[in-house]
C-alpha cells in the first residue's frame, strides 16, 4: 500500500487540477460557448506539465475538455485532441525546468499560433460551417487575449511554482 502513496498522491493532484481547469473554462470561461473563449484552464494544466510531464498534462487537458464539453457544450474530438496537443507541449517545454520570461513568451506565441489558429480554424471551418475568414476572425480574437494573459501569469508563477516543486519531490521520495 505504502508503494503506491506516489502514484495516488500524483493522480489526485491531476484530478483536483483538472476540475480546477474544466471551473476556469467552462464556469469562469466567458463566454461560456461560441468560436473563442477568453479563459485561463492553462493554468492547472501548466502545474502538471511541471511537475508529471507531457503525458499527464496532454491527457489531463483533454480530459479536462472532455467533461466540461459532456456537461455543457457537447464533445467535440477535434477540440479534445487540439487540447491534448497544447498539454503534451506543455509538459514538454516546462517539464522540471524553468524557461524565464524569454521562453514562456516564445513558447505561448509559438504553441498559441500552433494550437489556437492552425489546427482550431479548420475545425471551425469544417465542423461549425463558419467562413474561413470568420474562423480566423474568431481565433484570432482568443488568441489576442489569451495569450498576454498566459504570458503574464505564467512568468508570474513560474518562479513561485519552481520554489514548491522540489518540495514536493521531496516528499514523494520520502514516503
Amino acid at each position: 500500500m505504502l508503494k503506491n502513496r506516489p502514484l495516488i498522491r500524483r493522480i489526485t493532484i491531476c484530478a483536483v487540477m483538472t476540475a480546477l481547469a474544466i471551473l476556469l473554462c467552462r464556469v469562469l470561461g466567458f463566454p461560456p460557448t461560441g468560436a473563442y473563449r477568453i479563459e485561463i484552464s492553462f493554468l492547472p494544466i501548466a502545474v502538471i506539465a511541471m511537475l508529471y510531464g507531457p503525458v499527464w498534462s496532454g491527457i489531463c487537458y483533454a480530459a479536462a475538455d472532455l467533461i466540461g464539453a459532456a456537461i455543457l457544450t457537447g464533445i467535440n474530438p477535434f477540440i479534445t485532441l487540439c487540447k491534448l496537443l497544447f498539454g503534451v507541449l506543455m509538459g514538454l517545454v516546462f517539464y522540471k525546468k524553468r524557461r524565464g520570461p524569454l521562453g514562456i513568451i516564445l513558447f505561448f506565441l509559438l504553441a498559441g499560433v500552433l494550437v489556437d489558429i492552425c489546427c482550431m480554424t479548420p475545425i471551425f471551418v469544417y465542423q461549425f460551417g463558419y467562413t474561413w475568414k470568420a474562423a480566423l476572425i474568431y481565433r484570432a480574437i482568443g488568441f489576442a487575449v489569451n495569450t498576454p494573459v498566459r504570458i503574464l501569469l505564467m512568468i508570474l508563477i513560474e518562479p513561485r511554482l519552481a520554489k514548491f516543486f522540489p518540495t514536493l519531490t521531496e516528499k514523494k521520495e520520502s514516503d
